[in-house]
């Protein structure tokens, strides 16, 4: 009986390297504690009568939820060439609107004291390490912003 449970704890150890391995394989490199503490990214921006404020960033090849707050007191608009192919998926109060036609995606407009999230997904480019994402309001042009799309290379946090 001890003879089987030496043989069974020799196995044991290479199987479980093994799953260890291939799971930070499947995660890009990244250990499973960086991967859990990850998560989804995110990016806040608060709109105001006077513009936006933006906190946060995000990677390439991450997913990335982005809270609009419409904090002003008239409604205001967020759009963006990017969010045309990389949203997949908009949860919250934004009404998505169309260009003249009734046709292609213009952007969301947000009613005063309303919240929106838009789930982004942007992929590496090889020809830039950082990716800049303009957006504005589609009312009121003067409003501008941008958040950072952020390729890194190697382990995050290391030196």
């Amino acid at each position: 009986m001890k003879n089987n449970m030496h043989v069974r704890n020799r196995l044991l150890v290479p199987l479980v390297m093994g799953a260890i391995v291939l799971t930070v394989i499947a995660l890009g490199g990244r250990s499973v504690v960086q991967a859990t503490d990850q998560g989804e990214m995110h990016v806040d921006v608060t709109i105001t009568d006077q513009g936006y404020s933006i906190k946060g960033h995000t990677m390439t090849d991450q997913m990335t939820a982005i809270t609009f707050r419409n904090n002003g007191t008239m409604p205001h608009g967020i759009t963006s060439p990017a969010f045309k192919t990389g949203v997949i998926k908009k949860e919250g109060d934004g009404v998505e609107v169309k260009d003249v036609k009734g046709k292609g995606h213009t952007g969301y407009t947000l009613q005063p004291g309303k919240t929106m999230t838009l789930h982004f997904y942007k992929a590496a480019n090889a020809d830039q390490s950082t990716i800049q994402v303009p957006f504005w309001c589609h009312l009121h042009p003067q409003h501008k912003g941008e958040f950072l799309v952020v390729e890194t290379r190697g382990e995050l946090g290391g030196g």
